[in-house]
């Protein structure tokens, strides 16, 4: 795992959401799940809020002399990093932070969230873990639903889903479906449990391939809480035709209804808007972590220290690289590009719990001959918890809802064969 001592976020912008989530410096093991963290001196400078703040563990037992050593060498580290029209006076002298947590809480001011703000995502994240503990005794779980009725808002269920994403990336399916057990069983009985019912009703009748006019009736005939869902499933598809029309709708609706449409129409602008934002922020970000992946003098070295940050935006443009190269006919381009996408479809499958690297080799060979010379290969690791694993992998891929329904089809029923392949062992 790569251990950072310096972060300067005006140089890596995207390390700032890995210290934010509390993953810097951090690792899972693959077998108990344990996330294990190093106690390392971390400096973090901010140059936008003239930030400059020192981490040092309590576990490391420095004596002050040690201290004022690790926090000179440290400054003079980022020092060197700076041209010289860029070095300010607070870099002299940086807040010292005693725990991880009291320096995140700090960087979560310059974002406007408060202390208070902070407590009650903590309440959420224990509340997420006392509910899967009586999720299965009615009256203790309709007794905790009540009596935290106030934090069981929208944050709470982004919250529980980020945990169901989280436990799917890491292979731990059995995970991920007790927590999607838990907000299904919350969804009618909350508030904004029934709000998200009703976002979700309202997206699935729009159908697998909603149309330009059938997007405009949805939206004229939805409320406001149904439109946000709607536009945010259907953006690509709002372009200035589909405004037009909207607008050519609202002038032609009823004096009295117009100001219930020009409200849907200002919020599904700010949608459309913040999530182009989005999608340019973290376009610069990827572009970034490519750049600075090719110029590293180790680019195998520089993947492996940069992977736990490189997502499928980065992919995709890695790859849109290399198919512009290609267009261009810039050989050296192509060549060094395509030797980073190796490296790093090499380290990702390296990093993956064994169980779902063999998913993947299940999942990419020919059936039956293919499947079962993997099968053969790998027999040491066909033990009866990976064949659960199997099984509830094709349960997933047969619930899911998204990407081609027939590609969908194909690869559960390829899946099944090779689970009966390892049933007997054939």
């Amino acid at each position: 795992m790569p251990v950072f001592s310096v972060i300067d976020v005006g140089q890596t912008p995207e390390l700032k959401q890995v210290v934010l989530a509390g993953q810097l410096n951090a690792s899972q093991c693959p077998n108990c799940r344990n996330v294990n963290y190093i106690a390392a001196p971390l400096l973090y400078h901010d140059p936008e809020h003239e930030f400059l703040g020192i981490f040092l563990p309590t576990q490391l037992n420095m004596s002050e002399s040690q201290r004022q050593k690790a926090i000179g060498d440290l400054t003079k580290a980022l020092m060197d990093s700076l041209p010289a029209e860029k070095r300010r006076g607070y870099m002299l002298n940086p807040q010292q932070f005693l725990t991880l947590d009291s320096l995140v809480e700090k960087l979560l001011g310059f974002e406007g969230i408060t202390p208070a703000m902070i407590e009650a995502s903590r309440k959420k994240v224990g509340l997420v873990d006392e509910l899967m503990r009586v999720k299965d005794d009615g009256i203790s779980f309709n007794l905790t639903v009540k009596e935290n009725e106030a934090l069981l808002d929208e944050e709470f269920f982004r919250l529980l889903s980020n945990f169901i994403l989280s436990a799917q990336a890491q292979g731990d399916e059995q995970s991920a479906q007790q927590l999607a057990d838990l907000r299904e069983k919350l969804l009618p009985i909350t508030t904004t449990g029934q709000k998200i019912l009703k976002q979700r009703r309202a997206v699935q009748n729009l159908g697998k391939e909603p149309t330009r006019e059938s997007v405009l009736e949805a939206i004229i005939n939805a409320d406001l809480d149904e439109v946000e869902a709607i536009a945010v499933v259907v953006a690509p598809a709002l372009d200035y035709q589909f405004f037009q029309n909207l607008t050519d709708r609202i002038e032609a609706a009823p004096a009295e209804e117009r100001p219930t449409l020009e409200e849907k129409r200002k919020r599904i602008l700010e949608i459309v808007e913040s999530m182009r934002a989005a999608d340019q922020q973290a376009a610069q970000q990827s572009s970034q972590i490519i750049q600075e992946l090719l110029g590293a003098e180790d680019m195998a070295a520089a993947v492996d220290e940069m992977l736990p940050y490189i997502d499928q935006t980065v992919m995709s443009l890695l790859l849109a690289n290399i198919r512009d190269a290609e267009k261009r006919g810039a050989q050296a381009a192509v060549q060094r590009l395509t030797e980073l996408w190796s490296l790093i479809v090499a380290a990702t499958e390296e990093a993956m719990p064994p169980e779902l690297r063999l998913l993947y080799q299940i999942t990419d060979a020919e059936y039956p001959e293919g499947t079962r010379a993997v099968l053969k290969e790998h027999k040491a690791e066909i033990t009866p918890e990976f064949l659960e694993f199997l099984k509830s992998s094709i349960d997933t891929i047969e619930q899911q809802d998204d990407g081609d329904p027939t590609e969908r089809a194909a690869v559960a029923r390829h899946l099944r064969n090779v689970l009966t392949q390892a049933q007997l062992g054939v």
